[in-house]
């Protein structure tokens, strides 16, 4: 991501987003949200004693293979997630009302959907774009 982007996630409250290189201390989790299978050893190294990495994407690329002194031993842990159930929805909506998600958004007119894209490719929204209709 770019620096704005990581700077972004630190003002609505992430620990750390330190881009590739290593966090500044081990964590005790982390969920991979990019489709790269090239990310998971990076992740799993990142990761504290006992530490689980969650890969959240419905598609995921390859995953190399991993050194196991490295990556897996001290007792880190590799997970799949899968498509939430109706009771994952109200646990979340739960935990939402008491835990308020901070998000950033740049709304576009629907009729502006050309250029909120190439804002996207081009790095200039900050958080969400979201396609205002009406």
């Amino acid at each position: 991501r770019s620096p704005a982007a990581q700077q972004l996630a630190l003002e609505l409250g992430a620990a750390s987003a330190s881009g590739e290189g290593p966090p500044p201390e081990p964590l005790d989790a982390a969920i991979l949200f990019a489709p790269v299978g090239t990310l998971v050893p990076p992740a799993l190294r990142a990761l504290d004693r006992g530490g689980t990495l969650a890969v959240a994407g419905i598609y995921l690329s390859d995953i190399p293979a991993l050194d196991y002194d490295r990556e897996l031993f001290q007792e880190r842990t590799l997970r799949s997630v899968t498509a939430n159930t109706r009771a994952d929805g109200r646990a979340y909506l739960r935990h939402a009302i008491a835990h308020p998600p901070r998000v950033r958004t740049t709304p576009y007119p629907f009729e502006s959907a050309g250029r909120a894209l190439a804002d996207l490719a081009a790095d200039q929204v900050s958080g969400a774009a979201v396609l205002l209709i009406g």
